[in-house]
């Protein structure tokens, strides 16, 4: 009996150690991603510029009517986050306190701190994934919580779900003719994402 209480302490003591170590890394990683200057980010708190708005319907309005073969049309990170905050906040049940982006050239990590159902949750980052060659196609590698990757067993089918919808999303704009025309490449860049289209 002692032998198994004393297994079952030291089982009891490494989870604990485990789940201190992760509260203290990701707390001393939320310090850094605070002050980090590179991360943009927009909260609920911020009153969004409706001009900003207007822009972004601006920018999609000229691409589509754009009579010119080739054409692009290029979104800021800011432009994208507010993009991303309107749907995600109009179609689930997510209310998003912030939402950062952390850019760098054809690699983005988005990280959401929301609520669900008046819980708090911790931060969640998604990477999404531009290839060097073009085209139009994007992906997810990886969830993280805060900056740890979480285990691939543990996230597979959320990111298979995930590449999914970015892939159906991308079908829906590209197979059906919803803009008009044809994206042929996205780019990830360091300050802006860029479109292109054509006839």
């Amino acid at each position: 009996m002692k032998k198994f209480l004393f297994i079952f302490c030291i089982i009891l003591l490494l989870i604990v150690s485990f789940i201190g170590y992760l509260i203290i890394r990701y707390s001393s990683w939320i310090k850094g991603f605070e002050s980090n200057t590179n991360i943009i980010c927009i909260s609920d708190e911020e009153e969004l510029d409706q001009s900003e708005e207007l822009n972004i319907s601006e920018k999609i309005k000229d691409f589509v009517l754009s009579d010119y073969f080739s054409e692009f049309v290029t979104f800021t990170k800011k432009e994208i986050l507010i993009i991303l905050y309107d749907s995600i906040n109009s179609s689930s049940e997510l209310d998003i306190q912030d939402i950062c982006l952390d850019s760098q050239k054809g690699i983005w990590k988005l990280f959401i701190h929301s609520k669900f159902n008046n819980i708090q949750l911790p931060w969640l980052g998604l990477d999404i994934v531009k290839d060097s060659r073009e085209t139009a196609e994007l992906y997810s590698r990886n969830i993280y919580l805060g900056d740890m990757k979480v285990p691939l067993f543990l996230s597979k089918n959320i990111l298979e779900k995930i590449n999914k919808g970015i892939s159906d999303a991308l079908v829906l704009v590209l197979e059906n003719g919803f803009l008009g025309k044809d994206i042929i490449n996205i780019d990830l860049l360091f300050d802006s994402v860029v479109l292109k289209g054509s006839f």
